[in-house]
């Protein structure tokens, strides 16, 4: 009993720490793109907003107007341009909501990995836990807690977090070919080439093991699928 409680242990404290590892790299990743994407959404989400300063502009050019057209009439100083406080209402861009909606859906998606990463290793760690008197009892407790492992799919949750860091990134790159084809043509024609090659070949890797058996584009997601 203490040979096959032991083999037992190893075998799933293996399995575990494989997805413990990739899961840190996800918390990792996660980590530092949510830093560099909140450095953009503080500079993007200006756009959807109205700037203070250009209405002080519109004002003073407004009064500048209406000092200009100041007249003398039978003895008064008269204007001739009436001084108007009602400024249209502010709309931002189509393509200011559009970066931003990609932008801030990017960011979600990444806190969200990060979110259930935890709570996966959390649950990894309370499956291995635990004191047992004899090998017997450790043999039980695990016949009775790794049906649930299955069950409650939470292996497949692990493989689905990598997907939805992928996702997010995608939605980053895309939001950042509008972005940089607004502030320039030029910088917009250069990154749009770049993130259309890193989708085709992460597409075409994500594809290749479905097409051929011996292909090592393998993640653990589509292992799952192809069983």
């Amino acid at each position: 009993w203490s040979a096959m409680a032991r083999i037992v242990r190893e075998v799933d404290e293996q399995k575990v720490q494989d997805y413990k590892e990739d899961i840190d790299t996800i918390l990792v990743f996660a980590g530092l793109f949510s830093a560099v994407m909140t450095a953009f959404l503080i500079e993007s989400y200006q756009a959807l907003i109205q700037d203070p300063s250009d209405v002080m502009i519109a004002l003073m050019q407004q009064m500048v107007m209406q000092t200009q057209s100041y007249t003398f009439n039978s003895g008064f100083l008269n204007s001739t341009t009436p001084l108007n406080l009602q400024r249209p209402p502010f709309t931002p861009t189509i393509n200011a909501v559009r970066v931003n909606v990609l932008w801030f859906a990017s960011l979600v998606l990444s806190l969200i990995s990060a979110s259930f990463g935890i709570l996966v290793k959390q649950w990894l760690r309370e499956y291995l836990a635990g004191e047992y008197t004899s090998p017997q009892a450790r043999l039980r407790v695990r016949h009775f807690r790794n049906p649930g492992l299955s069950d409650w799919k939470v292996f497949e949750i692990a493989g689905i977090l990598p997907l939805l860091l992928q996702l997010s990134l995608a939605l980053f790159l895309v939001g950042l070919c509008f972005f940089t084809a607004e502030v320039h043509n030029s910088v917009g024609h250069t990154t749009l080439p770049l993130v259309a090659g890193w989708a085709f070949l992460l597409i075409a890797a994500s594809v290749a093991p479905v097409l051929s058996p011996r292909c090592p584009y393998k993640t653990t997601l589509l292992k799952s699928i192809m069983r």
